[in-house]
């Protein structure tokens, strides 16, 4: 009984926690501000970006499916330059390790960012990587989960712009 009453207890507040992270991130609602830094250390600010298309992917070092979409996203923001901003944002790794990435990758126009203690990863519930937002006009269009083909992500994009 003692088993029963502390199953329920965690079960409901584990329904409680999921419950208000969902609501921050569910398609269709206004996006959440993220909570990150660039490689010099600024902070960064979705609402200051001009561009009405945001692309949100949350990475992390190891994960080949996070490494294997960026670059496809770069490539296709050096072709939109004024109509979307790609943000990849590691929550796992640290500094120097994002730093090693970056410079791996030499990406143009993908910025990459450093989650403030996880906020961002909190804000948005993301739970794997890669967890790939789309945002349109401050509104989540899309949340993708785990790898997508390219040619899906790119026909939802264009779709957008």
């Amino acid at each position: 009984m003692k088993f029963l009453c502390i199953f329920i207890a965690l079960f409901l507040l584990n329904a409680c926690s999921f419950e208000n992270h969902k609501k921050s991130t569910k398609i269709g609602e206004v996006a959440t501000e993220i909570s990150a830094k660039n490689l010099l250390g600024d902070k960064i600010k979705l609402n200051d970006d001009k561009n009405s298309l945001k692309v949100l992917v949350f990475f992390q070092n190891g994960c080949s499916s996070c490494l294997k979409e960026l670059p496809y996203l770069d490539e296709f923001a050096q072709n939109y330059p004024d109509k979307i901003s790609v943000y990849a944002i590691n929550s796992a790794n640290d500094i120097q390790t994002i730093q090693s990435l970056a410079k791996k990758f030499d990406f143009k126009k993908v910025k990459i960012l450093k989650d403030d203690l996880k906020i961002t990863q909190d804000r948005y519930a993301v739970f794997a990587t890669p967890t790939t937002i789309i945002i349109k006009n401050g509104i989540i269009k899309d949340r993708i989960l785990g790898e997508t083909p390219w040619e899906n992500l790119k026909s939802k994009l264009i779709s957008l712009l």
